[in-house]
């Protein structure tokens, strides 16, 4: 087993660039390359399963219970490189196929402990179905390693600013005599809730380049600032465009990328480089 810290990874597929390095390879083979117990953040945004069905990568099994049965397997690899401090995030989809993400949700709360579940608002609904309400969001799985264990989360960063005149407006209530302490409270934010409404990224968008389930930016923010620190190591089993890996690079962490698809792959060392060039701002 290798040491995981991006610095001394390496091997066949592996190219380092800034404060990371990327693997062309399996989730799994990729995995076997880091070491137990060194990652404080894992972001997973795997294939769905026959949600974009006019994807190989979303169909290369033969059914549910087999894509639920290689769930297992790589969350349990990502439970051995995880710290005992750290979170999982794993992305899923309701829809059509929404017995599958609730089956995956249910095996994996077996696999691991259950933390949380966030909704990623997407603000613009997707046309999924024609028999129930537009479908607007979805969902992130939080994971830790038992029910004991006490995960590193930051509530302060990702604090929300209040609207100035919303500012205003509190300050006017009589019942807060320090005037001054209150607007010291106001001025840090209120708490971010478990629902996250950060606008899906259009065709449109400069930010977008040609993945087909391209996550925003702004939302890894929130679970990068929140789940670690400065200098942490963040591992994406699935990289895909590269999202977490520029927000990595951003916000001064450390991290690991693992992609299959070669054109994939190239495409997140293309942005990652465009990134260090070009820095992406670290807003929500």
């Amino acid at each position: 087993m290798k040491d995981a810290s991006p610095d001394n990874v390496s091997g066949p597929g592996w190219i380092g660039i800034g404060q990371g390095r990327i693997i062309c390879a399996d989730a799994l083979e990729g995995l076997n390359e880091v070491a137990d117990g060194s990652v404080q953040l894992i972001i997973a945004d795997p294939p769905y399963f026959q949600v974009l069905v006019e994807h190989g990568w979303d169909n290369s099994w033969n059914g549910p219970e087999e894509y639920l049965a290689w769930t297992i397997e790589w969350v349990r690899a990502c439970r051995r490189v995880l710290r005992g401090d750290g979170l999982l995030y794993v992305f899923g989809q309701l829809g059509k196929r929404e017995h599958v993400w609730l089956h995956t949700c249910s095996l994996l709360a077996k696999e691991m402990q259950f933390h949380d579940m966030i909704i990623w608002d997407r603000a613009v609904g997707y046309n999924e179905r024609s028999d129930s309400f537009t479908p607007q969001y979805e969902m992130i799985l939080a994971l830790r390693h038992a029910a004991n264990a006490a995960p590193y989360f930051d509530k302060d960063a990702v604090r929300l600013p209040y609207e100035e005149d919303r500012i205003q407006s509190y300050l006017r209530d009589k019942r807060y005599k320090d005037k001054a302490a209150r607007e010291t409270h106001l001025r840090k934010g209120k708490y971010a809730t478990n629902i996250l409404r950060v606008p899906s990224l259009k065709g449109s968008s400069k930010e977008k380049i040609g993945h087909p389930s391209q996550k925003p930016i702004g939302l890894i923010h929130q679970l990068v600032r929140s789940s670690s620190r400065p200098g942490d190591t963040v591992l994406d089993p699935f990289l895909g465009s590269g999202t977490t890996a520029a927000s990595c690079e951003s916000l001064m962490r450390k991290w690991i990328g693992i992609e299959s698809n070669k054109a994939y792959f190239e495409m997140a060392r293309r942005r990652i480089e465009d990134t260090l060039s070009r820095p992406e701002p670290a807003l929500d």
